[in-house]
This record gives structure tokens, sequence and C-alpha cells, in this order.
């Protein structure tokens, strides 16, 4: 596999956005609230289980009163007493969630040779507000609802005159990836967070892999090939 080869990256949103780091800080308040001490991993797993349980729900909530309700759930699983004033800065946070460093100028430059889509997140997310801290236009944001944003990404790459062969799926690690069950054709993982940089490992020169730590990765291994 090229990736100089394809037309089109689909990049879900923990690619760009820090979510788990987002999601951490919101609930710190909670967390050190707790008479055992809480794991980072416990504290998201509650987060995604309490998300999904409250999507079923509260599907029409808009995504301040999602994560507000989602706030005092969370306290309730973890027997807690939620603040309110930490429940409203909540419900307002993903709006903030930081974008990784290396994002911007990545996407800038991969711009230049793809067409640029982006999978948001099932529930309680204001993709505008995302799109908006960006320095590019997306061509098409797919806002998955369940297992219905399969249609969407095919109706998006029909509009756009090209077929589901041309588009390389960029994913993140985290178990809700909307990628995360595509085994049907190639796909880029970003590791971040891997304690050595990998634009210089085996993985990152294996074009069939196509793993690194970073968009900047990606950017470098996309040079790479457009000189090889």
């Amino acid at each position: 596999m090229r990736i100089t080869q394809y037309k089109a990256l689909g990049f879900s949103f923990s690619t760009l956005v820090d979510r788990e780091r987002g999601i951490l800080e919101g609930l710190r308040p909670l967390a050190v609230q707790e008479a055992n001490a809480t794991s980072d991993d416990h504290l998201l797993s509650v987060y995604r289980r309490t998300a999904q349980a409250l999507a079923r729900t509260a599907g029409g909530s808009s995504p301040g009163a999602f994560h507000g309700q989602l706030y005092q759930r969370v306290a309730q699983q973890l027997q807690v007493v939620a603040d309110w004033d930490e429940s409203v800065a909540f419900s307002s946070a993903a709006n903030h969630w930081p974008i990784f460093e290396d994002a911007p100028g990545a996407l800038q430059y991969l711009g230049k040779f793809y067409r640029l889509i982006l999978i948001a997140p099932p529930h309680g997310i204001d993709i505008g507000s995302l799109v908006r801290r960006l320095p590019v236009e997306f061509d098409a944001v797919i806002a998955p609802h369940g297992q219905d944003w399969h249609a969407g990404l095919a109706m998006a790459l029909q509009r756009l005159g090209l077929n589901r062969s041309q588009l390389l799926p960029v994913r993140s690690t985290e178990v809700d990836d909307p990628w995360s069950e595509r085994v049907d054709f190639p796909l880029c993982t970003l590791r971040r967070g891997h304690p050595q940089p990998w634009n210089h490992s085996e993985q990152a020169m294996d074009g069939k892999r196509c793993e690194y730590a970073s968009l900047a990765d990606l950017v470098h291994a996309h040079q790479k090939a457009l000189h090889a």
C-alpha cells in the first residue's frame, strides 16, 4: 500500500482532538472525591459506558444538555455528589477539548493532495465548533448515528466523485473509534502517546502497515513517498 495512491483521507474525530485528555480533565473533580483512587482507564471506561447508555435515551439532546446529564450520571456511577457548577462547566467543555498541536499544520499540507473527510463522534459533540477551530474546510463531515454513518459516507463519496477504494481511513486507538471495526480495506492508525517517535521506525518505513505516532509523521511519510 502506498499512501499516495489514495484521493481522500477519512479522519476520525480522535485523530484530531485529544478527546481522552478533555474527558479526564473534565471529570477530575469527580475522581478526586471518590474514596478509592480511580485510574484514568477506569474513568474513561465509565464515561464511554455511560455515554452509550445515555445516547439510547437522550439521542435528541443538544451536546450541552447531553454532557450535563452525562456528568450527573458518571457521578452516580462513582457514588459521589456532583457539584452543579462543575456539571454546567462540563456540559460545554467538549467544545474546547484540546486539538493535537500537529493537526492544523498537517491538515493544511494534506489538503493539498487529498479530499478531507471527517467522521464525527456518535453523540454529544458540536462538530461545528471543532470545524471552526481548524484552518481547513473539510470536503465532507459525517455525523454517525448508530450504524447509519456508513450510508452518509457512501453518499459523500458519491458527491465527491470518489469510490470507496480511493478513501484511506485514518483512525485513532480509542476503543470506540468509528473505524475500529473496518477490516475490508487498508487503513492508517495513529498511535499517539507512544514513547518513541515512529517517523524513522520500522512501522513508518513499512507502507503496508501505515502506523504512525502523529499526523506529522503521516505527513513525513507522504513526503517520502512522493520522492520515492
